[in-house]
């Protein structure tokens, strides 16, 4: 099948970067309610294939959803976007999946220069703002897990929220090509799924790109601080009396 226009742009960064293998079937949506509902959809009625990672694109959503059902504001000139990728394996290590995502994508940025940090478990940050968000899910059948999906925000050249910042801001240009990011950030998400049997070297760069500024939500900074990041994906955290660990499954 042909493909053209916005999807054809993506698909020829992504043969750029990535070469030919694999091989991305990509929607565009120049508007929908979410992401999230466009690909349950798309993968309700199009079963998904080995080696055949899916994307739906929008250039604006008005009903998107982050972490804990939070709303996600998703204005025109930003990369919103829901993927998936096929797995078919047991082997999979769910656990460490929102980390070796969280990674790949800062190693991305910082090979353009762009000084990120990851705030555990699913945010990308510059200093104290908030430039991606992803919201990874893994779905299984019996003990075989059969894809990995991720709903992913990044501020490109939109206007953001108070705590939010975008990469035209960072950069100090207007100068950016959404489809380049788009393939980079599928690029990122690739992979991740390649890592996943590398757990000693994912949770090793996880460690080394937190941010330990910023809590979760719940936990005051005045008598909680973060610790780590453990061997299973887990935040520790401590105060003068005792440690908790939190999990993001």
């Amino acid at each position: 099948m042909k493909v053209i226009g916005s999807a054809a742009k993506t698909v020829f960064y992504l043969k750029k970067i990535q070469g030919q293998y694999p091989s991305w079937r990509i929607k565009y949506k120049i508007k929908c309610k979410s992401t999230e509902n466009e690909l349950s959809n798309w993968l309700r009625y199009s079963e998904i294939k080995r080696n055949q990672p899916v994307a739906i694109i929008a250039r604006e959503q008005f009903s998107g959803f982050g972490q804990n059902s939070k709303k996600w504001v998703s204005p025109k000139g930003g990369i919103w976007l829901s993927a998936a990728y096929p797995i078919f394996s047991k082997e999979f290590t769910s656990q460490i999946f929102s980390l070796s995502l969280g990674i790949k994508i800062c190693e991305m940025l910082r090979q353009e220069n762009i000084n990120v940090f990851l705030k555990w478990p699913n945010d990308i940050f510059v200093d104290s703002k908030k430039l991606i968000g992803f919201l990874p899910r893994v779905i299984t059948r019996g003990k075989e897990i059969i894809y990995v999906r991720i709903g992913l925000g990044m501020n490109l050249l939109n206007h953001t929220p108070s705590e939010g910042i975008s990469l035209s801001k960072v950069l100090k240009t207007r100068n950016i090509n959404q489809y380049y990011w788009t393939a980079k950030v599928l690029k990122a998400f690739h992979d991740s799924i390649e890592c996943n049997n590398k757990k000693e070297y994912v949770i090793k760069t996880a460690n080394n790109f937190l941010t330990k500024r910023f809590l979760p939500s719940g936990y005051c900074p005045n008598t909680w601080e973060i610790k780590d990041i453990d061997s299973n994906g887990n935040l520790i955290i401590q105060n003068e009396t005792q440690k908790k660990l939190l999990k993001r499954f």
